[in-house]
């Protein structure tokens, strides 16, 4: 049995199991000092291993900080502040109801009694026990002179507006008490952000940051692949277990997935299952196609079964089938804003963007956050098995939509769209992008 070492499921805090989002960690070190901060993005983007990389990180692993931190998951039953402030308190703290004791659970286990904060917690004011207990005269004896506390809420997006409410009020609380070092970082699916905002406009000023993930850079999303590859080549040598790699394949991995961490993860898993399952000593195409076929009609076929629903229940399907007709013929979908105008409506665009289907890239173009939803879209339209098969090696092949029928249609309509303008079609411009140095990975040995 193969080892496999990629691994969609799990959160990758862990220094050797996160890849990537250098900058990030970054920005991220850098914010704390001044405030709290906010981290967004996509279903699988990766918000919980940057939340959790992080964590360490301030914590003092592999670093000079010395903070302490709590991390609580938010849930659609939180409808109140004092609900969001529970969270928050179980996440540090242990009350002995019975003995007036407040237990806290930050390094070192101390106790003091507190008869207030005891009964603030047995009546179900959380908000006010969690006051009591952040002020000086107990952070001081928790910290014990580490740089701050950092208080971590994970799927925020579950409830945003109690954790409005509770962050709003607790830092006002500590602000005004002279506390200086309590830290939030929530982090949520997008739009979760905005929803606090909606409801507290005068939030966005204790947020010194508020970082929108987008996939990994194409060299990060490299190295993960590679990485995990090569462990798994490596374990099979100790076994004497004949395994190589087509290096070809590690640039389709990436394209493909558009460096989404989940689906990188996810369709490196699946290769690897696949050359387990009917093993002839290397992972090449043959591989990828039926990774692909099990991810889009398997495993995660009632996501996209769900997801294209969605879109026909809100009208949404032919304008994301009009962008797709203007997107890059190259994987990973990208997708000129200027022309998207011209064939979806601004509040078709809007809908897609809020129910993240796309994302912005950049101030000139539009992303798709999951590209196996465009692959299953693409495969449910071909009628034909030959048809089907020429599909399935432009994408592992070229890692694009490319065919001389195509691309006369698309010049066509182009053409349309552009009569009264001279600017370069923007599918010219990303093929110039898509360079072929990829090949040069050919050199590379990858044989166990």
């Amino acid at each position: 049995m193969l080892l496999n070492p990629f691994a969609p499921s799990e959160i990758a805090g862990l220094p050797e199991d996160f890849f990537g989002r250098r900058q990030e960690l970054h920005i991220l070190e850098r914010a704390l000092d001044q405030g709290s901060v906010a981290l967004q993005g996509g279903i699988g983007i990766g918000k919980s291993s940057l939340l959790a990389r992080i964590r360490l990180l301030m914590e003092g692993f592999d670093s000079s900080h010395s903070s302490k931190s709590v991390i609580a998951v938010g849930d659609k039953d939180v409808k109140t502040v004092d609900d969001a402030a529970r969270l928050i308190l179980e996440a540090f703290i242990h009350i002995d109801e019975v003995f007036n004791k407040v237990q806290f659970k930050l390094g070192p286990i101390f106790e003091i009694e507190s008869t207030e904060v005891c009964s603030y917690f047995k009546t179900g004011r959380h908000l006010a026990a969690l006051k009591r207990i952040v002020e000086n005269e107990y952070m001081e004896t928790a910290l014990a002179g580490k740089e701050f506390l950092i208080l971590a809420i994970d799927e925020a997006d579950k409830c945003p507006v109690p954790i409005a409410r509770l962050i709003r009020s607790l830092i006002t609380h500590t602000q005004q008490n002279g506390v200086k070092n309590v830290r939030f970082i929530v982090a949520g699916v997008s739009p979760f952000f905005q929803a606090m905002v909606d409801e507290d406009a005068g939030i966005n000023r204790f947020f010194y940051k508020t970082i929108t993930l987008l996939p990994l850079p194409k060299e990060e999303a490299t190295e993960l692949v590679e990485t995990k590859l090569i462990k798994a080549i490596r374990d099979a040598e100790k076994r004497n277990i004949s395994l190589r790699v087509d290096p070809t394949i590690i640039a389709r991995v990436v394209d493909l997935s558009g460096g989404h961490p989940h689906l990188l993860q996810l369709l490196g898993s699946h290769l690897i299952e696949r050359e387990d399952a009917d093993p002839d000593g290397i992972i090449n195409s043959q591989d990828l196609v039926s990774a692909l076929r099990k991810i889009c009609y398997e495993d995660r076929a009632r996501v996209y079964t769900s997801t294209i629903h969605l879109l026909e229940l809100h009208d949404m399907l032919e304008p994301l089938k009009n962008l797709f007709d203007y997107a890059s013929t190259r994987f990973p979908t990208k997708i000129n804003r200027s022309k998207a105008k011209q064939v979806a409506s601004k509040k078709s665009i809007e809908w897609l963007i809020t129910n993240n289907i796309l994302s912005v890239l950049t101030d000139e173009e539009y992303g798709l956050i999951d590209e196996f939803l465009r692959i299953r879209m693409l495969m449910d339209e071909v009628d034909q098995e030959s048809e089907a098969r020429n599909l399935e090696k432009r994408l592992v092949e070229l890692g694009s939509l490319e065919d001389e029928e195509r691309l006369e249609t698309r010049a066509k309509r182009h053409r349309h769209l552009d009569d009264d303008s001279t600017e370069q079609d923007f599918d010219d411009e990303e093929d110039n992008d898509s360079s072929d140095d990829e090949e040069d990975d050919d050199e590379k040995s990858w044989r166990g």
